[in-house]
């Protein structure tokens, strides 16, 4: 069903870019000051998917957005922030201003909020941008630096499924201070719930397959099978990639040259799983 905005929904929502740091925060305020976003009586919403990137700077401007909602009697919630903004939150002591207004989207992209009866879904835009919502409408504004661009209205009805929410960056206490550590890696994991009856063929099968892989050149950080003890009937394999990117390579690889179909690969029954490699972090 197509979405509909409430009459009486009144929010601002943002969706931040990747990057949201000392080097750009004060672009975004001198940006929404200009406009005149800051002193708009709404609730606020954050979209928080596209965030790679943050630093101290960045959750001075999530207070300060919670302080203004605050003091307008308006509520405020962030969808799906990275793991990086809740250690910045839970190391500043900010985290108690969050609880009961953090949301994850559910796998089709919308959300159900205990503290608004409407959150519009995530729809991307890397440069970032905001929605004014009002009287049943929307009007979008694109991030220029410290400006903000008027661009065609948000279309809800584009939303993505449930997106992946990044966590190429972690958050670590040190003392008193935030240590950022960075991932090594990207990995994928595929768990193939063969039986015990087919686990000695799932394992062959993959073992070509690998081989296969391996003839082509592609530069893994690592391949691994897994064969399990407790549950038993399960065979998982373990790729370990330098980034998303070099994973969306290999996947390229795979369409453009499709003779690995000729293996057949035990493909039913897989639950795949993606991580973040953090080896040795220090």
């Amino acid at each position: 069903m197509p979405i509909v905005i409430p009459k009486d929904f009144e929010a601002v929502v943002f969706t931040p870019p990747a990057s949201v740091d000392h080097h750009s925060v004060p672009q975004i305020l001198e940006a929404t000051e200009r406009a005149g976003i800051q002193n708009l009586k709404a609730h606020r919403i954050l979209h928080m998917h596209q965030v790679e990137h943050i630093d101290s700077a960045a959750v001075a401007g999530l207070l300060d957005i919670i302080r203004r909602a605050t003091e307008f009697g308006k509520e405020f919630v962030a969808c799906d922030p990275p793991p990086i903004v809740r250690s910045y939150l839970d190391i500043y002591g900010a985290a108690p201003l969050f609880e009961g207004r953090v949301l994850s989207s559910a796998n089709d992209g919308t959300y159900q909020s205990d503290v608004l009866p409407f959150v519009p879904p995530f729809v991307p835009n890397p440069a970032g941008r905001f929605d004014i919502y009002k009287g049943g409408a929307v009007r979008s504004y694109e991030l220029a630096g410290d400006e903000l661009r008027e661009i065609a209205p948000v279309d809800l009805n584009t939303h993505p499924p449930k997106v992946p929410t990044r966590a190429l960056e972690m958050g670590v206490h040190a003392g008193a201070a935030v240590k950022v550590i960075e991932s090594t890696g990207y990995v994928m994991l595929r768990r193939h719930m063969c039986g015990c009856d087919a686990t000695h063929k799932t394992f062959d099968t993959l073992h070509q397959l690998h081989g296969w892989y391996r003839s082509k050149g592609f530069d893994f950080g690592g391949v691994e099978l897994w064969a399990s003890d407790i549950p038993a009937g399960m065979v998982t394999e373990r790729l370990t990639f330098r980034d998303r990117m070099h994973l969306e390579q290999f996947r390229t690889l795979l369409k453009i040259d499709e003779s690995w179909k000729s293996i057949s690969a035990p493909l039913h029954d897989v639950e795949e799983e993606y991580y973040y490699l953090y080896a040795n972090p220090t």
